[in-house]
């Protein structure tokens, strides 16, 4: 039972049900919030799969980042010693395969998805988390097609495309956030991140994407694509949120003020998700 929870907590089950909502959700924006959509077993296939290639991305990074996370995530199941190295790497390929898998049951758009986040994940883990702000884009990147993918899967996809721009820019602005916590572990393993080479460029960068998301916001509104209803969840829910968060960090970027501002944007994005639904709501019901 001990190892069986090791591998769920490998597995970070909170992203996965983040990513496996993500996708789901992503049907529904794109679906214009139609009933028969909501059990749509192409898109519980797809959300299935959005949490199974999270989580052997999770897995392989932890693999990848054994002597990183000795430092800076010393009670994760690898450095702990709760699992093997080289069981996570089998876990991480398994959960890949069915994620492809799944894939096949779609179509063959969906297919390719799901090898070409295998890659993205696989090349971050290895290579691409080294690189300064491209690793961050690339995390980024695979978050906005967790959204695209369930739209992919009911074959309608320009009602991603809102979610997955709210999405890239948010998760931009928390990666380098988180990356500014996890400076001292990264220094001691030679590694070169926005926030090594340059702090305060990095805390800067961070900001700019989060006012970016502010900025972006109230344009659904303004063309029109969701209602009021939207405007006023965005603005109170995320909006003032990330004012407050964003002073915080441009006046402590502190290990400890940059840990507790990364896990308040982590739930903030829920309040963006939410906003959008309602938003295609009120819409689908012609506004009221």
């Amino acid at each position: 039972m001990k190892t069986l929870l090791a591998y769920v907590e490998l597995s970070r089950p909170l992203n996965g049900i983040i990513a496996f909502i993500s996708a789901w959700l992503g049907g529904i924006f794109a679906g214009g919030h139609k009933i028969e959509n909501i059990t749509h077993v192409k898109l519980i296939y797809v959300s299935i799969a959005a949490l199974l290639l999270l989580s052997a991305g999770n897995a392989i990074n932890d693999y990848c980042d054994f002597n990183i996370d000795k430092i800076n995530k010393p009670k994760r199941p690898i450095p702990s010693g709760r699992i093997n190295r080289f069981h996570a790497l089998i876990f991480s390929l398994i959960m890949m395969f069915f994620g492809i898998g799944l894939g096949v049951l779609i179509n063959l758009y969906a297919v390719g998805i799901a090898i070409l986040v295998c890659c993205l994940l696989m090349s971050y883990a290895v290579w691409l988390k080294r690189t300064p702000f491209i690793g961050n884009l690339v995390v980024s990147s695979l978050t906005s097609i967790t959204f695209i993918s369930g739209g992919v899967a009911i074959g309608i996809v320009h009602g991603t495309i809102i979610p997955a721009i709210f999405a890239f820019l948010f998760t931009t602005a928390r990666e380098i956030v988180k990356d500014i916590e996890d400076t001292e572990g990264d220094i001691k393993n030679n590694l070169n991140t926005l926030a090594i080479l340059n702090p305060k460029l990095a805390t800067v960068v961070a900001l700019v994407f989060m006012a970016s998301v502010i900025i972006f916001s109230p344009i659904p509104y303004l063309f029109g694509w969701y209602t009021w209803h939207y405007l006023a969840v965005i603005i109170l829910g995320v909006d003032i949120v990330l004012i407050v968060l964003g002073y915080r960090l441009w006046k402590d970027a502190s290990k400890t003020s940059c840990a507790l501002v990364q896990r308040w944007m982590k739930w903030d994005i829920f309040i963006g998700l939410a906003a959008i639904y309602i938003g295609i709501i009120f819409n689908a019901n012609g506004g009221w």
